[in-house]
């Protein structure tokens, strides 16, 4: 049996830690057993970093299981497959705010470690409490892992990383004042206070910035589908308008695309496979909004802690393998939003 730490007030535990009473601290570090998934706490790791290994690395036990995960590449922008962390950073970076930038700025390394302090941290609404997890990038055939001995995966547990749910949920620039024509925050809007930032001082108000992969501004999810619902809008309008219609059949024209139009995703598609052969195929959602995820058509959200993906519907596995997309993407078909996901908790079926 596995342990995993957790951080109790005396307070609220005091009934059911009737032995543990003479302990004077007002917070116990309290270790409570739980199944013997897969959660990667045995691989050394530092505190509060995280690690793109040079080559596959195994993890796991003769109780939980043992898979060998798959990375490929190396350094923070590059590799392919899953780094490890346990990282939780859920703030926009302070010093890429125009309002907390240290004099004379930053360099183009010390940028990169404010980005990356989001890209490889888990997002949850509390701090994290698993230790290790996997930060996987997706947007290839890398990102899986693979069963030393075939079984069925009943769950793992899958999250947003604090990179994509910053942009999903507010976009490249986070202040006080909405731009409705741009869909966007003003850079120099009103000062607001940080995200998931306790301080209630108004000195520690201000507009946040963190650019999306290659530099690039990126849409909260929202704003992408308001923008894709209007284009879509006016390209009805323009074409109605060229066929002879009047201005107001026009607009109706304008008013049916823009209803019809469904978009705005993050989707994780996990398939399994033993033996070479596909066995099927799980779709999650990271982020949804109305009417994209089929078979939740009222969904509307941005993944905000772990939660459990069931996957016994793959059957035995030797492998799986996990693929991200999105609605958002650019010219040439990229996601907007960096292709990564952070997993957990593997159980495997006895």
């Amino acid at each position: 049996m596995k342990y995993i730490q957790k951080y109790l007030r005396t307070a609220a535990v005091i009934t059911g830690l009737v032995l543990l009473s003479s302990c004077e601290d007002d917070t116990l570090d309290v270790k409570i057993p739980y199944p013997n998934d897969i959660t990667f706490n045995e691989l050394t790791l530092g505190r509060f970093t995280y690690d793109v290994p040079s080559a596959p690395f195994t993890s796991g036990d003769s109780k939980s299981g043992i898979i060998t995960v798959n990375v490929t590449g190396s350094g923070s922008t590059n590799y392919s497959g899953f780094a490890l962390s346990n990282k939780n950073w859920r703030s926009y970076p302070w010093n890429l705010s125009p309002d907390f930038e240290p004099a004379g700025g930053i360099t183009a390394a010390e940028k990169q470690q404010s980005i990356d302090s989001t890209a490889f941290s888990v997002y949850t609404g509390r701090p994290n409490r698993t230790e290790n997890y996997l930060v996987g990038r997706a947007d290839g055939n890398d990102a899986f892992f693979t069963l030393n001995t075939p079984a069925v995966v009943e769950h793992v547990l899958v999250a947003n990383t604090t990179y994509n749910y910053l942009l999903a949920t507010y976009g490249s620039v986070y202040s006080g004042t909405f731009d409705s024509a741009t869909q966007s925050y003003r850079i120099d809007g009103a000062k607001v206070r940080n995200i998931q930032n306790p301080n209630t001082s108004a000195s520690m108000y201000g507009r946040f910035t963190l650019p999306a992969p290659d530099g690039s501004f990126a849409l909260r999810l929202s704003g992408h589908e308001e923008m894709e619902k209007r284009a879509a809008g006016e390209a009805a309008y323009d074409a109605a308008i060229l066929a002879g219609d009047t201005p107001a059949e026009a607009q109706a024209a304008y008013d049916a695309a823009y209803d019809n139009l469904t978009t705005g995703y993050i989707k994780l598609t996990i398939e399994g496979s033993l033996n070479g052969t596909t066995t099927g195929t799980v779709d999650f959602y990271l982020a949804a909004r109305p009417n994209t995820d089929p078979l939740n058509p009222n969904y509307n959200f941005v993944l905000n802690d772990w939660t459990k993906v069931n996957l016994t519907s793959l059957g035995t596995v030797d492998k799986v393998l996990f693929k991200i997309s999105s609605s958002y993407t650019n010219g040439s078909g990229e996601m907007v939003y960096d292709p990564t996901f952070c997993l957990d908790g593997i159980r495997l079926a006895n």
